[in-house]
């Protein structure tokens, strides 16, 4: 059987499943994911207080903690959380302050160091066991204490052209660096970071700044699935991959944060503020594109992201032209917030719950709509942008991608409609480059 046809088999195969995707990620994310992610975090954060932990937990889970196993499982978080972080200060070394050192071995000892900080997450779980565990720690305000949607700052920064580089090294047949810059999101001690990724040999025809899903930490995994790291696939088309690390996220996540919680946490404001800092950064990112390659730069969003890249191109018609994005890559995209924080991963993080609790309706969500939504035009042409959502999406409902494919005037070309939900789509993505292809076609014309 050819690769092609093999290929074609396999993507018949997971399109007639990929209805049952959704659901059964969702629940994998409420009974495990989440909860553990929780403890973990509140384990690197009382500092290796035993007590400050067992303080926090639910009376089953603090039973459970003074058994050996539940301190070991304790201890040995605790452990992971401060080798993470000794070798993430030992990466910070030689990619930010020039000591001398291989960054590639940096990079994989961080990364290594990371994810053994996450793989305690499972123990601490298993030993504590999941009931009534919280999986989101709050930080809610009612509505009249809110962050108002018309302060929203998605201009380019006045020092949109400051970005700082690290050393360049080989991974395989790319050639990688990290840039960091200021951030925008005002918090003590952040700092933006991307990392760009471009082929080693052949030439380059654009640039693409790439953002991803809330919660995916694609620059701490080891070995990150292809639909959490797009930079291979970019780079197979001669594009450079700029992959932003979202706030909150990774390298930006705060301590007793586990990646993504901040996004939500105090939604909506929390959104509005975190998606308005991206927004701003990307326009970093994009200038040092444009200088670095002198080639067209895009911009590419998956979910949460998906929301800032429509934000950017809406507001990049006022922007410097350097800063300005040529193209732009939508994926599992929505126009409607609300309607996404009402959805199935929503419900299972309880955010409906604690919408009303602190008397967040509809009546004083209405302004986030119109604040975080796509504008009525784009500051490209719709014939340079793609979209791909699934039909059976309803974590970013499949009608208000549609939507926005239709207010933009996106040609049918640059439309691709597969029979999947939210989670399916980038693992599709993996199976089938076709829209890549286009991408680079749009992006080589721009």
């Amino acid at each position: 059987m050819s690769v092609s046809l093999f290929g074609h088999v396999v993507r018949f195969g997971f399109d007639r499943v990929g209805v049952v995707v959704d659901p059964l990620l969702i629940r994998m994310l409420r009974r495990h994911h989440f909860p553990a992610a929780r403890l973990l975090a509140a384990a690197e954060a009382s500092y290796g207080d035993a007590d400050l932990f067992r303080s926090g937990l639910p009376p089953a889970q603090a039973r459970r903690f003074d058994r050996l196993l539940g301190r070991k499982a304790y201890q040995a978080a605790r452990d992971a959380c401060v080798a993470s972080e000794a070798a993430t200060e030992a990466w910070r070394d030689i990619m930010v302050s020039g000591v001398a050192g291989d960054p590639a071995q940096a990079e994989m000892e961080r990364r290594r160091a990371a994810t053994r900080r996450l793989a305690t997450a499972t123990a601490l779980l298993t030993a504590l066991g999941r009931r009534d565990l919280p999986l989101v720690q709050w930080g809610m305000q009612p509505p009249a204490e809110h962050w108002p949607p018309g302060a929203a700052d998605f201009s380019a920064p006045d020092d949109f052209m400051t970005v700082d580089a690290g050393p360049v090294y080989r991974e395989g047949v790319l050639y990688r660096q990290w840039l960091y810059a200021p951030a925008e999101t005002g918090l003590l001690g952040d700092r933006a970071w991307a990392r760009a990724s471009w082929p080693a040999e052949g030439p380059v025809i654009g640039a693409c700044v790439v953002g991803s899903g809330v919660g995916v930490e694609w620059d701490i995994y080891v070995r990150p699935r292809s639909d959490y790291d797009f930079s291979a696939t970019f780079a197979g088309h001669g594009i450079a991959a700029i992959e932003l690390v979202s706030p909150g996220h990774g390298l930006r996540r705060a301590v007793g944060r586990y990646g993504g919680e901040s996004f939500f946490e105090g939604a909506p404001v929390s959104v509005g503020a975190l998606l308005a800092a991206q927004v701003r950064e990307s326009a970093r990112w994009i200038a040092w594109a444009r200088r670095r390659f002198e080639r067209p730069v895009g911009i590419f969003g998956v979910s949460m992201s998906s929301f800032a890249a429509q934000l950017a191109l809406t507001h990049a018609i006022s922007w410097p032209a350097t800063a300005r994005p040529d193209a732009g890559f939508l994926l599992a995209h929505s126009g409607d917030l609300p309607g996404v924080v009402s959805g199935p991963l929503a419900r299972a993080l309880g955010i409906p719950a604690a919408f009303e609790a602190h008397g967040w309706d509809d009546a004083a969500l209405a302004p986030w709509r119109s604040a975080l939504g796509p504008g009525r035009a784009a500051a490209v042409p719709g014939a340079r942008i793609l979209s791909v959502i699934g039909r059976h999406d309803a974590v970013t409902p499949y009608r208000d991608g549609l939507a926005i494919a239709e207010l933009w005037g996106l040609p049918p070309e640059n439309c691709f409609r597969w029979p999947h939900g939210h989670f399916g789509l980038p693992m599709r993505l993996g199976l089938d480059d076709r829209p890549f292809a286009r991408f680079a076609k749009v992006l080589a014309g721009a």
